[in-house]
């Protein structure tokens, strides 16, 4: 699976790795995607693991991910909101309140 971010969404997709004659990989396949104004900021958590990342959304909810492979750290500069470990998840962006 692999997450690509274009100028208008955030995407999933799968690729097989299923070889064919030709010796290149098979069909890619997007398995989920929403439009990057969905997307209110990103996490950086490299505090846990080197390349863990989270990703909230407008709604409310986010998601952790982990970036793996070479680039994975510019990965977060597609994301027009990037936060560090030291941030806090902010209100009014992709979370609930603080009670």
């Amino acid at each position: 699976m692999v997450m690509q971010v274009t100028g208008h969404h955030l995407q999933l997709v799968y690729v097989s790795r299923a070889g064919s004659l030709t010796g290149r990989h098979g069909p890619v396949e997007v398995g989920w995607s929403t439009e990057l104004g969905n997307v209110s900021w990103i996490r950086d958590r490299s505090d846990v693991v080197g390349g863990c990342h989270e990703i909230g959304f407008v709604d409310g909810s986010w998601c952790s991910v982990q970036f793996m492979g070479q680039g994975w750290r510019r990965m977060a500069e597609a994301f027009p909101v990037r936060l560090s470990y030291l941030d806090r998840m902010p209100v009014g962006l992709g979370s609930a309140p603080s009670r």
